[in-house]
């Protein structure tokens, strides 16, 4: 392990459809999120979001990207009410707009 992985750990990659401006995602959250949101919220992405961290070359961080709400979201410990977010990538599930 070298010193860039104690500080900006790998966030685990998505393995479903690429996530990009436009699609219908779901916000996943785990037991282990430190902000995790209520009852995975549904949104569509609106745009990119920043990084609060300028990359060095070769150090792979995870993208990010804004979320419109369909309906107000809150946390798991009840902030809110938040119209947009901004999440990693692994965090987003990619929805189908028409399931039939």
């Amino acid at each position: 392990m070298n010193w860039l992985d104690r500080f900006f750990p790998k966030a685990p990659r998505s393995t479903g459809p690429a996530v990009g401006i436009g699609m219908l995602v779901a916000v996943v959250s785990d037991s282990d999120q430190l902000e995790p949101h209520d009852d995975d919220p549904v949104g569509v992405v609106i745009a990119p979001g920043n990084k609060e961290i300028a990359p060095y070359p070769g150090l792979q961080l995870p993208r990010y990207w804004t979320v419109a709400f369909e309906e107000p979201s809150y946390t798991g410990d009840g902030r809110g009410p938040f119209e947009q977010a901004t999440f990693p990538e692994h965090r987003l599930r990619v929805l189908d707009p028409d399931p039939s």
